[in-house]
């Protein structure tokens, strides 16, 4: 009989382990609780291939590197939930609403302007604090207190380009670019006038194309007649066509992958300009770092989007453990717009008010590399954080 007991006691044991193991109990993981990351990403089409897939890794990445931290003494761990956004306010609005009445999440970002603002009404109906990529500055507002932005943006970090390139070339007088016609192109467009305004540069041709489009010969023979002294576009495939044809001004962009360059030849990429931050150029050790570890483990290099994702990750862990709380929205809302966070390029902080009457959006450091040789750049200037938003609310206010 008393072996009996014994055996029934040991079998209960095991399965108490197992049923442990299996809720997340096992493996040091005993008391650890699990904060749920709603993450709404472009997971098809082109932005899926550039934007989306990429930092659904970074996101899972920087989730494992993080591990089991402590906020107001209690263990947690991130579990990351991801869904399609599109990015379209209809995917938005979906993802949106299975991230809270289906997956129950506790926080969500959302990539790109449109599913963002479709998902702003809905999370502050609920209390929710969203963070959403992609956005410019006038898109925030005291009417939108739930609301914010981690990753860096085209539109704060473009007016340091403008800075830079008007001290550094002022032979720069015509400015020219090209940019899909969608938020993302709407918003660069916005801040490639603003900046040209300010800084005294006559836009010749600013062509919106749709996103899909892979024929870009016509839109270059449209530009290359008004001959601009700066090109800009994403990658360089635009830019090569318009060196065959003769072009010898300055080009640029906000979104370097080095396959544009595989493509175009490395030496004829020499001097290209790159602006927003990226994980090189010797700046961030730590950046370049996780770029190493990313590429180990993926096999392909860390581009943009993957590296702001990362960060989003690292600032909001460490929004919590400074508030001490993972429920209180208030008060993490309140740090958030007071405190300074940890990510790879250094603190960062919330700023903006100024252009919007409520700040944030983190200010990020505003670097600008030139391509030196293959998958070699030179960092030929970084504005600090301030720098950045000094800059920034002289732009837009046009002072």
């Amino acid at each position: 009989m008393n072996k009996w007991l014994s055996l029934v006691a040991l079998l209960l044991l095991c399965l108490s382990l197992v049923i442990g193991v299996a809720c997340g109990g096992g493996g040091g993981e005993e008391g650890v609780k699990q904060l749920k990351m709603g993450v709404g990403l472009p997971l098809t089409g082109l932005y899926g291939a550039i934007v989306g897939a990429p930092a659904k890794d970074a996101f899972n990445l920087a989730a494992e590197d993080i591990g089991t931290f402590t906020v107001g003494g209690e263990q947690y761990r991130w579990k990351m939930i991801f869904e399609d956004n599109g990015p379209t306010i209809d995917k938005g609005t979906a993802s949106t609403m299975k991230f809270i009445f289906e997956d129950g999440v506790d926080f969500m970002h959302q990539s790109g302007a449109s599913p963002g603002l479709a998902a702003e009404s809905i999370c502050k109906e609920k209390g929710l604090i969203l963070d959403i990529a992609g956005a410019s500055p006038e898109v925030f507002g005291p009417d939108k207190p739930h609301l914010f932005q981690i990753a860096a943006t085209w539109g704060l970090q473009f007016p340091p380009f403008f800075d830079w390139l008007s001290k550094e070339h002022p032979e720069v007088k015509r400015l020219a670019y090209v940019v899909p016609a969608d938020d993302t192109g709407y918003a660069l467009d916005a801040a490639f006038r603003a900046c040209a305004d300010y800084y005294g540069l006559e836009v010749v041709a600013g062509e919106l194309v749709p996103p899909e489009t892979r024929e870009f010969l016509p839109t270059v023979t449209k530009i290359m007649p008004r001959k601009p002294d700066l090109f800009i576009s994403t990658g360089v495939s635009i830019s090569n066509l318009m060196w065959d044809m003769g072009y010898e001004g300055l080009s640029a962009t906000w979104y370097w992958l080095p396959g544009y360059a595989d493509e175009a030849g490395w030496d004829k990429c020499k001097g290209f300009l790159i602006a927003m931050p990226h994980p090189f150029g010797g700046i961030w050790p730590e950046a370049e770092a996780m770029a190493e570890t990313y590429e180990a483990r993926f096999d392909v290099e860390l581009n943009p989007a993957a590296f702001w994702a990362i960060n989003v990750m690292y600032v909001i862990t460490d929004v919590l453990r400074q508030a001490g709380t993972v429920d209180d929205r208030d008060k993490i809302i309140e740090t958030m717009e007071t405190g300074a966070f940890d990510s790879l390029v250094g603190p960062l902080s919330y700023g903006g008010e100024a252009l919007n009457g409520i700040g944030h959006m983190a200010i990020w450091p505003s670097p600008i590399y030139e391509v030196v040789g293959e998958r070699e750049y030179q960092a030929v200037a970084v504005y600090t954080p301030e720098e950045t938003e000094a800059i920034v609310e002289q732009v837009y206010a046009g002072e």
